[in-house]
């Protein structure tokens, strides 16, 4: 699993792929051929300091590393992925694990009855 960078790429991302939520975290998914691609992002509307958006974007990676790397692998579709943090609060760790977890099956859920193309 790689990082999601490059203009282009997520400009294609946010323009034709499709979107699953789970307060705080929004995630936005597109089929990708040749691996998958994983961003994190966090408004700088709400939090105006680097450090805070720092901390959150660190949180994101690790949930990211750990519980969405599981799920991705067991797919046969490689995706390209953006996880957006979109609530006002600095997060608590485990509130933001079990929203991560709440977020993966709702997109394995729609991963599964075909909704994606």
């Amino acid at each position: 699993m790689e990082r999601l960078k490059g203009k282009k790429q997520i400009e294609q991302l946010f323009v034709t792929g499709n979107s699953v939520g789970a307060f705080p975290l929004r995630m936005v998914y597109l089929k990708n051929t040749d691996k998958h691609l994983v961003g994190v992002s966090v408004s700088k509307k709400h939090f105006k300091n680097a450090v805070d958006r720092n901390r959150i974007k660190r949180l994101l990676r690790v949930a990211v590393e750990k519980q969405l790397s599981v799920t991705l692998e067991a797919l046969e579709s490689k995706y390209c992925l953006m996880v957006l943090y979109v609530g006002k609060e600095m997060p608590v760790s485990s509130q933001l694990k079990k929203q991560f977890e709440f977020l993966i099956k709702r997109f394995n859920k729609k991963e599964s009855h075909g909704v994606l193309s």
